[in-house]
């Protein structure tokens, strides 16, 4: 999946856990599998490019699916 559908998401279940509605479990569960996908392709990626462009991007990714995913934690916990 795609870093921007995978943002996405993530933000409309939020969006629905925000606004007060019930997220189920098999959901979150399967957006953090998603995101831990993501993290380890990214750190994958991060320990083979050299070029600081490529680095940069994918250092900020990163920062963003690690937040995500302890988001959705903190949201399995709640939920």
């Amino acid at each position: 999946m795609k870093f921007a559908k995978l943002a996405e998401k993530y933000k409309k279940l939020v969006d629905n856990y925000e606004q007060g509605r019930h997220i189920k479990p098999e959901k979150l569960g399967k957006l953090q599998q998603l995101l831990a996908d993501k993290k380890s392709r990214y750190e994958t990626k991060l320990e083979s490019t050299m070029d600081p462009e490529k680095r940069t991007r994918l250092e900020t990714r990163l920062k963003v699916v690690n937040a995500q995913l302890e988001k959705s934690k903190q949201l399995l916990s709640n939920n």
